[in-house]
């Protein structure tokens, strides 16, 4: 999993800058980057996202989507976050969470939420969302819930602990003349046993990349999945 470097402090913003070396590799390369946050919230609000000194745009965070693009400058790390007053009035950014980028010239950004209140934090993992990354035909899965999670996928198995993922390019379990299906099955940890807990038969698309996040409704406490299809054209 990407290194995460949380950040709970209003720095100013030639030491937020400082946290993070290199911050811009060549200012007249960009990227696009797309963003997706987790869990989900009722209303969710807008952030900034750092793209040099004393530069920020503001950028959404939906959960049942992926955001639109944005074209930006290739960052070294990606911070989010808010710009405030400092204590010497002059513009300091508090950033909410950072993640470093990915090399890719499209990338999509995962943000899973620490509490109800994006200023409470965020943990960010940076993709590469290009055919040579997290293109079509595969599937992510993200354990935010509170036990181990595990999974057979058309035959390829993962098996996950609390905020780890695995990204996987499966084979089809099953051809109906041009139609394709995937055999799906979920488990969780309960003691020393993987227990089943969702089963189901998924279309397959080369042309679809599938996001897929385990959590605890926060109202029942019950395990949940989430599931994003996005087609990659």
């Amino acid at each position: 999993m990407n290194s995460l470097f949380p950040c709970r402090l209003s720095c100013l913003l030639s030491l937020a800058l400082g946290f993070m070396p290199g911050l811009i590799h060549g200012q007249e390369r960009r990227v696009s980057v797309q963003f997706v946050a987790f869990p989900i919230t009722a209303d969710p609000k807008p952030v900034e996202l750092l793209i040099g000194e004393g530069k920020s745009i503001k950028v959404e965070l939906p959960s049942n989507n992926l955001s639109r693009s944005y074209e930006v400058p290739l960052m070294e790390n990606w911070a989010l976050g808010k710009t405030v007053e400092g204590p010497d009035g002059k513009p300091a950014f508090d950033i909410y969470g950072q993640a470093r980028a990915t090399a890719g010239d499209k990338q999509v950004v995962l943000v899973i939420r620490k509490g109800v209140d994006d200023s409470e934090g965020l943990e960010l993992v940076s993709f590469d969302s290009g055919s040579k990354g997290f293109g079509g035909g595969k599937y992510l899965f993200l354990n935010g819930a509170k036990i181990d999670v595990a999974g057979d996928v058309g035959g390829t198995k993962f098996a996950l602990k609390q905020k780890s993922h695995a990204l996987l390019a499966p084979s089809p379990s099953e051809i109906k003349e041009e139609r394709k299906y995937l055999y799906i099955t979920l488990f969780f940890r309960k003691g020393e046993n993987a227990t089943p807990f969702y089963s189901s038969t998924w279309r397959f698309s080369e042309k679809a990349r599938t996001m897929v996040f385990f959590y605890h409704d926060p109202h029942t406490d019950r395990l949940r999945t989430h599931t994003i299809r996005d087609y990659v054209f």
